[in-house]
């Protein structure tokens, strides 16, 4: 439980600037879609570069709390910090802006890596059985769960009520800027109590040549790797249809739906959702290869992605919420990842003699980042190019039409590609038992630390 208040800090310093950022560069910083798709261009692919790089700096630190402990305790409060910086709008000319907004961004995106991938190598060192990280990351779920709830439930009408009911004003978005920091560091400083590193932790203090050559041969062992090369690339295709989408769907309420208070229903719907998963994941998990999970997961939300462009063109206001709920309960993706990676880790353990966990890792979470970098960059240039205006009242039925085409249809095709991806690992449930029995028996003998 103390491990999953990691994600639930995750979820407060992130959720805003991934389902708002864009809205809040267009509608009240005034940024063109070209600058904001540049500047999330270029802050995205440095955060994707800078994931592996972390990752790899990451296991090899050494330190009387372990190798990824010590990066949630401190960077917590950076992240707080950016967190709020990234909501600021200055009164300065739209050049300045484009600056300033790209230095928050890279800024905030920096700290979060050394943050969440932290929280995430953390549950891959507290154990070696495949099972009991499952647990863990379910119980990170159920928190990411139940945070995503309130955050979806108040964010909106946070915004309305500290922007006197506007959904354009600037103080509304920082105040909720500032009230999410505020929450995510006890947040955080909860998991690093809680928690404690058991596998990888020699407390060594090593030479900066040792260092140099342990980074060198965790990139190359992790590139090296058929699976971790082929999650990568399936995380890669899904997270830039599902990033992509996130950058956008404010404008999927705002102008189709014409009612941006159903974001508060439609999210809370689907964080509940994906609180569900948790609950049913683990007996999937347990009992099938966990690509296949994957693979499944991915079709299912390419098929709601499909149920949504039918909502927005027929404007059913009553399937908002239940379509929410099953976007939610089908996201299997997100489970099925870590829980692989962390049997991708092992079997590159066993095979090179090197625990690559934090590049393998991070790299996974590059892949999280270009696509999001390639998604989101692109998300609102689609929109501009089918017709979409800032702030217009009255975008004709066939422009809307194409934004409702743009925001379901190229995701769900993107999702149906990551399902073959998926399905390209070779690790499999009955490799991934052995391996862990492997684990314990060289752990056992010393042959492995």
């Amino acid at each position: 439980m103390g491990y999953s208040f990691g994600e639930i800090g995750s979820q407060c310093s992130w959720t805003l600037i991934s389902s708002y950022l864009t809205v809040f560069y267009t509608d009240v910083v005034g940024l063109t879609p070209v600058a904001i798709s540049a500047i999330m261009l270029i802050a995205r692919i440095w955060d994707a570069v800078n994931d592996p790089m972390f990752g790899a700096i990451a296991e090899n630190t050494h330190t009387k709390w372990g190798r990824f402990r010590p990066y949630i305790l401190w960077g917590a409060p950076i992240l707080a910090l950016f967190n709020c910086l990234t909501f600021l709008n200055l009164d300065v000319p739209n050049s300045w802006k484009a600056i300033w907004c790209g230095f928050t961004y890279i800024g905030c995106g920096m700290a979060y890596t050394a943050v969440n991938i932290s929280t995430q190598c953390v549950a891959n060192c507290m154990t070696a059985l495949n099972e009991e990280r499952v647990a863990l990351n379910a119980y990170k779920g159920i928190g990411s769960g139940l945070i995503q709830m309130v955050i979806s439930a108040v964010t909106m009408p946070m915004i309305l009520y500290f922007g006197g009911g506007s959904a354009s004003s600037e103080k509304g978005y920082f105040m909720a800027a500032l009230v999410f920091s505020v929450v995510c560091i006890p947040c955080f400083w909860v998991c690093f109590a809680s928690t404690k590193e058991i596998l990888g932790s020699s407390g060594k203090k090593e030479s900066i040549g040792d260092t140099m050559k342990n980074l060198v041969n965790s990139f190359k062992y992790t590139f090296k790797d058929r699976n971790a090369v082929f999650l990568m690339l399936a995380m890669l295709t899904f997270l830039t249809g599902l990033f992509g989408r996130i950058g956008i769907m404010a404008y999927y309420f705002i102008y189709i739906m014409g009612n941006p208070v159903l974001i508060a229903g439609f999210a809370t719907a689907m964080s509940a959702g994906m609180l569900v998963v948790n609950f049913y994941a683990p007996f999937l998990l347990n009992r099938f290869s966990k690509k296949y999970i994957g693979a499944a997961g991915c079709i299912l939300q390419a098929l709601c992605c499909v149920f949504f462009f039918i909502i927005g063109e027929n404007n059913l206001v009553g399937m908002v919420v239940p379509s929410g709920f099953l976007y939610g309960v089908t996201n299997l993706i997100s489970i099925s990842c870590f829980t692989l990676s962390a049997e991708i880790i092992d079997d590159n353990w066993l095979r090179t003699g090197v625990r690559s966990d934090g590049v393998i890792a991070s790299c996974v979470s590059f892949s999280t980042k270009l696509g999001n970098a390639i998604g989101g960059s692109i998300g609102i240039l689609a929109l501009s190019a089918v017709g979409y205006v800032a702030n217009a009242e009255n975008l004709s039925a066939e422009v809307l039409t194409r934004m409702d085409m743009v925001i379901n249809f190229a995701p769900a095709a993107l999702f149906v590609l990551g399902a073959v991806l998926f399905l390209c690992v070779g690790m499999t449930r009955d490799k991934a038992k052995a391996n862990e029995a492997e684990i314990a028996r060289k752990v056992a003998s010393g042959e492995l630390k």
